[in-house]
């Protein structure tokens, strides 16, 4: 980097520490200091964001299934935040639309940064599946979370968690039927990304990578059951046990306040389950491993 770009980068540093001291954040009273972003301090994070190229996730609901595509954050000003989308062979951002809700997600420092928004205007390219540009309009407030909240904290030793899921269908390419359709499982461990869901060996036809899943589990058990969608991202077979280990990134937290209050449902469950734990070890989430979010 050029002194100049030093010069400027500083800058934008010093203007997004002053506004996070200022009124434009908000912090709620839990163990991850979740913070709330607005005003200068938003534009400012997302000008450095866009200066250091920053990758990110746009997720958004088509025919009723989530979709996922990588983007690299261009440019901020007063309105709009200029997004490039990295179509990657993949076919999800032949789907973006104008006036489409989206979420947007991207990671600086040690903190990972959520916010919901809407397409304002596309590149033609994009619908043909290439590179293209995507205007999203300047969203009033971004979320901040520490990026240790999205390491995969072990279920407590002295508890069984259940895990209730079923199949939604696929993100990418038509796959076909599995033989079941509905399955329970026991959560090995935990993250506000993600979660890794032991099987029996014997169901691994049923398992495909990219498969979508609708997901109902009680990480507590005087409290109330947990639903949200995910996605199969990884598969581990352990033939010593017999059994499969799935691990599921979950989708669409960030489009929505409902998903917004699942994902502080998790913090407090991951916090929760690293004060009951008795090593209090964490791993990579799904997320980290995949490099995707």
């Amino acid at each position: 980097m050029t002194e100049n770009s030093d010069m400027i980068l500083s800058k934008i540093r010093k203007r997004v520490s002053s506004q996070d001291r200022g009124i434009d954040m908000f912090t709620d009273t839990m163990a991850y200091q979740v913070e709330y972003l607005e005003g200068d301090g938003l534009v400012n994070l997302i000008s450095l964001a866009a200066f250091q190229r920053k990758t990110g996730v746009m997720t958004f609901l088509a025919s009723g299934r989530w979709q996922a595509v990588r983007v690299v954050l261009l440019k901020c000003n007063e309105q709009t935040i200029v997004l490039e989308a990295l179509s990657n062979g993949q076919t999800a951002s032949q789907n973006i639309r104008i006036n489409q809700p989206v979420g947007l997600t991207f990671r600086m420092d040690f903190s990972k940064y959520i916010c919901e928004s809407t397409v304002s205007g596309i590149d033609s390219s994009i619908l043909g599946g290439q590179n293209g540009k995507v205007l999203i309009e300047l969203p009033k407030r971004i979320q901040k979370v520490p990026r240790r909240a999205y390491q995969r904290q072990p279920v407590p030793k002295d508890m069984n968690v259940r895990v209730l899921f079923w199949h939604r269908g696929f993100l990418e390419k038509a796959g076909s039927m599995p033989v079941d359709c509905y399955w329970q499982g026991q959560l090995q461990n935990i993250s506000a990304g993600g979660m890794r869901v032991a099987v029996g060996l014997e169901k691994r036809d049923c398992f495909f990578i990219g498969q979508l899943f609708g997901i109902q589990f009680t990480p507590i058990c005087y409290e109330k059951p947990i639903l949200v969608e995910g996605q199969l991202r990884h598969i581990r077979q352990d033939r010593e046990n017999y059994t499969l280990s799935l691990g599921i990134e979950f989708l669409g937290l960030e489009i929505s306040l409902e998903g917004r209050a699942i994902l502080e449902r998790l913090l407090e469950t991951v916090e929760e389950y690293r004060r009951l734990g008795s090593d209090g070890d964490t791993i990579d989430s799904p997320a980290d491993m995949s490099g995707s979010f």
